[in-house]
């Protein structure tokens, strides 16, 4: 199979760290493992009782399992470095690839460069940051820095499903390896110069989710679901035109691909989160029983601060943040959407 060559880049079998041992940054490192390259997959050490190399797909040989706290690594060394952690653990993780990546000593060769790509999915609480954003203020300034986004579920992705995503740089360097290095026969891989737009799409369609979930949990029908998703689409492309993303970015797999299947799909925890609310049980309460991050918890509070600072008109965000900040009644969330004044479908684009 074309997958088992081995990957090779500057005379050498490329190498590809991932950082973070959860849910997907484990079938991210079988991917890339089953693709030929060396592969590094570095968590916390509570992580690894979890991922066993004998949990792992063959070949084990191509991916080594390390604990961050033992690891002494440097991350110059590898062709690629993807982050797949959570948002609001992403500031901490950057110091941590900062402590792990030396200065570039004099005349050494621009191949040094940190070449970073963030699977993460939020706005940062606080500083209302986008994930490149964020990595931007506090990596060093050699860095090469993009976004892997799109609907990807990390079941179906170990599992061999085909799965398709996008990168988002503004480096073509670290777009071409990334495309080079991440691409599979059921892994496909395609280009975006709009970063801002990949990034608030995979940010806030986990909000839109959780409203979906709830309507799903309410009865409320198929019709009303799929207002939920259409209407929130443009809320989605509502916040990201107003920072500067590509209309067309949000008709694509960062925005209604990753909006669809998170919408839909039982194995998205928010979708989980908003069906439970629904059936009675209190935000937190549902949270820490997740077993993981849900995502759409933290951005719903950033998204609502966002949208209010950008003057935008945007009810399902905000709903989602009245239930689980506000205490509003699941069922009175759902009354206000219904019965908000009347106004033309597309009132928020530019003249």
């Amino acid at each position: 199979m074309d997958d088992e060559k081995i990957k090779i880049w500057n005379g050498r079998r490329a190498r590809v760290a991932i950082l973070g041992a959860g849910a997907f940054g484990k079938a991210l490192a079988q991917c890339i493992a089953v693709g030929g390259c060396e592969v590094t997959l570095l968590g916390r050490a509570a992580d690894f009782p979890h991922v066993g190399a004998e949990n792992l797909a063959p070949p084990s040989s191509r991916l080594a399992l390390v604990p961050m706290d033992d690891s002494a690594q440097n991350l110059r060394t590898y062709d690629l470095v993807v982050l797949a952690v959570p948002c609001q653990s992403l500031r901490d993780v950057a110091a941590w690839v900062c402590d792990h990546a030396p200065p570039i000593a004099a005349g050494e060769h621009a191949g040094a460069r940190l070449r970073i790509l963030s699977a993460a999915k939020g706005i940062e609480r606080g500083s209302l940051k986008l994930p490149t954003d964020l990595l931007t203020s506090l990596l060093p300034p050699d860095s090469c820095i993009g976004t892997l986004s799109g609907p990807s579920f990390a079941k179906e992705l170990s599992a061999g499903l085909p799965t398709a995503v996008v990168v988002a740089t503004g480096s073509d360097d670290l777009a071409a390896r990334a495309e080079i290095l991440l691409h599979r026969s059921f892994f496909r891989v395609y280009r975006s110069r709009d970063v801002v737009g990949t990034e608030v799409g995979g940010a806030l369609k986990n909000v839109i989710a959780m409203v979906a979930g709830a309507v799903d949990g309410l009865k409320l029908g198929n019709n009303a679901r799929a207002a939920v998703v259409t209407r929130g689409l443009q809320e989605i492309a509502q916040v990201g035109v107003a920072l500067g993303a590509h209309p067309l970015t949000f008709l694509g797999l960062a925005g209604l691909g990753d909006l669809i299947l998170t919408c839909t799909g039982d194995l998205s925890r928010n979708r989980q989160f908003g069906l439970r609310c629904a059936g009675g049980e209190s935000p937190d309460a549902i949270e820490a029983s997740m077993g993981g991050v849900v995502e759409g918890v933290a951005t719903a509070q950033s998204a609502h601060v966002l949208s209010r600072s950008l003057g935008l008109d945007t009810p399902i965000l905000d709903a989602a943040h009245a239930v689980i900040y506000e205490g509003l009644p699941i069922r009175e969330a759902v009354t206000a959407l219904l019965t908000r004044s009347h106004k033309g479908e597309f009132d928020w684009m530019p003249k």
